[in-house]
């Protein structure tokens, strides 16, 4: 199979974006970490920091992020299986695409990684669309 016959660009974006993803998340989880131990050791407000950013603040930062690296992580495994299985070029394509608007609640790879996957999934998508008329 040539170059031609994959869904390069979509691939690319695709994997970009999967990576930004991924490191939203995990820059999601280390702030998560310092957070959860300033509020509760002494920093910001020192006991009363748990009490002025309410009981559920950690717990939602930690599950937006972890929604990140999950996220991530599918559109990385998208990716590949896009380039190594073209032919199911529409399958991978919509899970890049769910997957993407999903980040978005994970902080979406800085809402960067998030619109490239946007673009990877539409673009994987349409492939064999645009190669049929091509």
């Amino acid at each position: 199979m040539t170059a031609a016959e994959k869904p390069t660009a979509a691939f690319i974006l695709s994997l970009v974006a999967g990576v930004l993803i991924l490191a939203g998340g995990l820059f999601g989880v280390a702030a998560w970490m310092m957070w959860d131990g300033m509020a509760y050791w002494g920093g910001w407000g020192g006991m009363m920091g748990p009490m002025m950013m309410g009981w559920w603040m950690p717990w939602a930062w930690s599950a937006f992020s972890l929604l990140g690296l999950v996220s991530g992580i599918a559109i990385i495994a998208g990716a590949l299986m896009l380039q190594s299985h073209p032919a199911q070029a529409q399958t991978w394509g919509t899970v890049i695409l769910v997957f993407s608007v999903v980040s978005v609640f994970g902080m979406g790879g800085f809402l960067l990684g998030a619109l490239l996957g946007i673009l990877g999934g539409i673009l994987a998508l349409t492939w064999k669309l645009a190669q049929t008329r091509g």
